[in-house]
């Protein structure tokens, strides 16, 4: 792997940490794994849209990152399972 290509995967790992971090303290300021559960819970009168609706629309956004970021790795062949690990290797 080329420096340019380890220094872009160790960023996109980084980048990915902090967006799995984000999703997870959203997620869970609402009890929720899931943008569908927390739509589910709006929709079901558990939760006011106008309390959680700029949640919902941050947490799909950060799904949406973080599935673009795992495409990145995948292409970069460095494997998320093995995030701290490959990122040794890539340092």
């Amino acid at each position: 792997m080329t420096d340019k290509a380890k220094a872009k995967a160790i960023v996109t790992l980084e980048n990915l940490r902090l967006v799995e971090s984000e999703i997870f303290r959203v997620a869970s300021r609402h009890g929720v794994k899931s943008v569908d559960e927390l739509d589910n819970l709006i929709t079901k009168g558990k939760l006011s849209e106008d309390k959680v609706g700029e949640d919902l629309f941050r947490l799909d956004h950060l799904i949406s990152e973080k599935d673009r970021l795992e495409k990145e790795l995948k292409k970069l062949s460095v494997k998320k399972s093995y995030a701290w690990k490959s990122l040794q290797d890539l340092l």
